[in-house]
């Protein structure tokens, strides 16, 4: 059940700077040269644009009201003076002329998330050598290559890794794999129908599929199924447990207790400050939260915690207000890169390190 919650509980694109759709970069481009301080904008509005497409109308529920258009543009722009700067010395090419073709190749490749378009790399790429030092990914020159760092920077451009290959994210995996948050190593990620996050060998899913029926505690592997498959139940529908799908958009798959056994079926969401039962994912309106009772599955539909203020809980899972990130249990505002950080969910970047928000792939 805990499981459950934590699945929906955080972003389903936080290794993707976390966001909920909107934006079109496809407003009236032409064939000239597109000023890299626009970039940004465009770009996050390419991804948001695919991740509409992979997710089926689901990506808004499972975001809670953050805006994936904001986010992405605020996590680029952050890293825009070291990309310009990049750009200055020489290590790194810019061609303004193939922006459209890079933001077309995003927004049609829907769910295969993974990588950068071969369009991308010919409109901004590296121009440092494997074997060469370097300070961030953006500098190694070729799409199938990252800034690796062993002690300490300056780390140094090499091939991406293979199967088995040491990771800290998946831009350092060779196309086609992932980085196994268990292991931290490279995988085969798994395809649609196969067994995933169960048994003790069974990996993840492939972008863009659900793994379903796996139990709490990865003893049981489930099965890799696309969204419309995972989100297929109707009203009523037990949903969720035993290999059961989870509900479609418009329901929550409410969590009862019935003769000590937990029973769960497709059901309307609730209204405003009503009384709730917990449901995966939270049945109440964006911007609350179905606060219970230790040991209960009974509520009441309450605000998320704003910035400043003790985070809320729901069995493990912390909670905060779209905008915010629950940090040594007080709900904080995301961070721009150097803010002062102790967890990586803060960082617009995601990736907080030494105290501080740091650029996702750069050597800190």
């Amino acid at each position: 059940m805990r499981a459950a919650m934590r699945w929906f509980g955080a972003s389903l694109c936080a290794s993707l700077l976390v966001g909920a759709c909107g934006g079109d970069s496809d407003s009236g481009l032409s064939e000239s040269s597109v000023p890299i301080e626009d970039v940004p904008g465009l770009y996050a509005g390419a991804v948001c644009k695919a991740y509409e497409a992979c997710f089926a109308g689901l990506l808004e529920v499972f975001l809670a009201g953050e805006s994936c258009q904001t986010n992405y543009e605020t996590a680029i722009g952050d890293e825009l003076p070291r990309i310009k700067q990049a750009i200055d010395d020489g290590k790194v090419l810019y061609d303004g002329t193939k922006v459209k073709a890079c933001l077309s190749a995003i927004e049609k490749r829907g769910c295969s998330l993974e990588g950068e378009p071969t369009e991308c790399t010919a409109a901004l790429d590296g121009t440092v050598e494997v074997g060469g030092d370097c300070q961030a990914d953006m500098e190694c020159k070729g799409g199938d290559t990252y800034c690796k760092v062993a002690a300490a920077c300056p780390g140094k451009c090499s091939s991406k890794e293979l199967a088995g290959g040491s990771c800290d994210q998946d831009s350092d995996c060779a196309a086609g794999l992932k980085c196994s948050e268990a292991t931290d190593k490279c995988i085969v990620p798994a395809a649609l129908g196969q067994p995933c996050e169960g048994g003790g060998t069974a990996p993840e899913c492939q972008p863009g599929l659900f793994c379903l029926g796996s139990d709490d505690d990865g003893k049981k592997p489930g099965a890799c199924k696309t969204f419309e498959e995972g989100f297929s139940g109707k009203q009523g529908d037990p949903c969720f447990f035993d290999g059961k799908p989870a509900c479609t958009a418009d329901l929550r798959c409410i969590v009862e207790v019935s003769g000590g056994q937990l029973v769960t079926a497709c059901g309307a969401p609730y209204a405003s400050g009503a009384a709730c039962k917990v449901a995966i994912p939270d049945g109440c309106p964006v911007g609350e939260y179905c606060k219970v009772a230790d040991g209960t599955f009974d509520g009441t539909c309450t605000p998320r915690p704003a910035a400043g203020q003790a985070c809320g809980k729901l069995f493990d899972d912390d909670l905060c207000a779209a905008g915010a990130r629950c940090e040594n249990g007080t709900c904080r505002a995301r961070q721009h890169l150097g803010a002062q950080c102790t967890v990586d969910d803060v960082c617009y970047s995601e990736h907080c390190v030494g105290g501080a928000c740091a650029p996702s792939g750069s050597c800190s």
